[in-house]
């Protein structure tokens, strides 16, 4: 994110360009204004040199290796304008020429964007300068008395106008600035947030799969001794063997999440379709009664991705969602989407309510109603935690449509 400095030398780059501007302007114009030649060549001279340092400023910034002394910095570049301004004016008259007016607009920019001790004391380096330059100056050619005031006072209004429309512009742009930066900020905070409370919900289900662990090796030796029963009933039999069967899933799964908890991301990749297809297989084998139907492009067969704990979660959560809402079918495609792996999931459920797709966009859980809540939230973060993005939509008619995007990386044997 742009801090606030950068956006202000950014500012002040563009400002110190329109200052050489308007003293090429004015040296340009000194002869149709005061009938004389003789000022033109020295205030040329001088914008020049002037030129010549702002040209130079981005190579003395590659050098500086200390940001408080930059060139760029926000002090020196408004010490260097106002300096510039003091010298230009020196050699055309100091204080009777109504240029000096051009201070007024370059205190107040610092005031906006220079800090307290700073902007005093450009403020009272302006002053001094001001001062400076009643006494000691350079005189105007111009013998005409008369002529001389009506210059004065059309250079003054000419400034002031230029002026106002220079420190509004720069004070409109600042302001945007902070906006945009605010704006950042909260959204950062908002994900810091919900990073926090994704964090205390994983703190709690590792908690909750520690207290599990006790009561499901109990209910295995029970199970397990009542199949050895010779006087088991057989019309038990079969239960027990499914009680047996369904604990040994849950004891698998523990074992899975323990053997993971400190390797959520490997540092190999595999292919996408593999990926994919295993993915899509151990949701299949304990979920028989789904209706799928998976297209894999083969353009994925070259291309890698990271192998993830987390994004078979997110994958498994979109479809057990799908299956939750009541579809009676799945149809899952996967194809690469530029630089992305781009999964659509659509089902032929009731379809997302408005009011849970803004829930999701808010960061909030989703009102639950047929799968749609706390792992839809997750199934994002850990999505935008690896670069990628999740989209819902509501399908024309009937059905939701969910939408996985994910950076893709090399692979052996890719072909572009």
């Amino acid at each position: 994110m742009t801090s606030l400095t950068q956006l202000a030398r950014a500012r002040l780059i563009k400002l110190r360009w329109l200052s050489v501007g308007g003293m090429f302007a004015a040296a340009v114009l000194s002869p149709h204004v005061l009938g004389t030649g003789e000022v033109m060549h020295r205030l040329l001279a001088f914008t020049a040199v002037v030129a010549s340092v702002s040209l130079a400023q981005p190579l003395l910034g590659l050098l500086d290796r200390c940001d408080r002394l930059s060139p760029f910095s926000p002090l020196l570049q408004l010490g260097f304008d106002l300096a510039a301004w003091a010298v230009y004016i020196y050699l055309s008259g100091g204080a009777t020429n109504p240029l000096i007016s051009i201070f007024l607009p370059l205190v107040a920019i610092g005031a906006s964007v220079l800090g307290r001790v700073q902007a005093w004391g450009l403020g009272i380096a302006a002053i001094l300068a001001y001062s400076f330059l009643w006494r000691f100056h350079v005189p105007l050619p111009v013998p005409d008395a008369e002529r001389a005031a009506h210059l004065h006072l059309a250079g003054m209004w000419l400034v002031f106008a230029v002026s106002a429309l220079v420190v509004v512009w720069f004070i409109r742009q600042m302001r945007q600035a902070v906006r945009e930066r605010d704006a950042a900020l909260a959204e950062a905070r908002e994900k810091a947030i919900r990073n926090d409370w994704l964090v205390a919900m994983g703190g709690l289900a590792a908690g909750a799969a520690h207290q599990l662990s006790t009561p499901l090796g109990t209910l295995g030796l029970l199970v397990d001794e009542w199949l050895d029963e010779s006087t088991l009933p057989a019309a038990l039999h079969d239960d027990l063997a499914l009680m047996q069967r369904q604990v040994a899933v849950c004891k698998q799964a523990l074992t899975q999440l323990t053997e993971r908890a400190g390797q959520p991301r490997g540092g190999d990749g595999m292919p996408v379709g593999q990926w994919l297809q295993g993915c899509l297989l151990a949701w299949q084998a304990l979920n028989p009664a789904a209706a799928t139907d998976v297209a894999i492009s083969p353009r994925l067969d070259g291309v890698g991705l990271p192998i993830d704990v987390s994004l078979e979660r997110a994958l498994a959560n979109l479809l057990d969602n799908a299956r939750h809402a009541g579809a009676t079918r799945i149809d899952i495609r996967a194809e690469r989407h530029g630089g992305e792996l781009r999964v659509d999931i659509d089902d032929d459920g009731p379809g997302i309510a408005p009011a849970a797709l803004a829930d999701l966009a808010a960061g909030r859980p989703a009102a639950s109603n047929g799968g749609m809540g706390i792992g839809l939230l997750l199934t994002r973060a850990a999505l935008e935690r690896l670069g990628g993005r999740l989209a819902l939509q509501r399908l024309p008619g009937r059905g939701t449509r969910a939408s996985l995007l994910l950076p893709l990386a090399p692979f052996s044997g890719e072909t572009t």
